[in-house]
């Protein structure tokens, strides 16, 4: 029977290093899914701005404040396969720096 386990990891680059180690391992590609939490509309985290005052950072003018490419951002990484298999792919994604942070997890 499928399940599905996710996990969360920072850069896209080591997501999809990951990635490939799931496949090099035997893992379906369809079952495996990448998505980012940030989108068109800013990143899912850190995305208040604090205006364009000189004053407010420091003397820094507006071009520094709203600086793209500076957001943060999460890759999420799920993982559809055998209930089997789900050991040796949270193996996989723990080695690429993948974090689980469902706080039920938690011990």
């Amino acid at each position: 029977m499928n399940k599905q386990i996710v996990r969360v990891i920072e850069k896209l680059e080591d997501a999809e290093r990951a990635r490939q180690a799931l496949l090099d391992a035997g893992f379906d590609r369809d079952g495996i899914e990448i998505s980012h939490t940030g989108d068109e509309a800013g990143p899912a985290e850190a995305n208040f701005t604090v205006g364009d005052s000189p004053a407010v950072k420091g003397g820094t003018d507006y071009k520094d404040v709203y600086t793209p490419g500076l957001e943060i951002g999460k890759c999420v990484i799920t993982i559809t396969a055998d209930e089997a298999r789900l050991d040796k792919a949270a193996s996989i994604l723990d080695y690429h720096g993948a974090q689980d942070n469902d706080p039920a997890h938690r011990h």
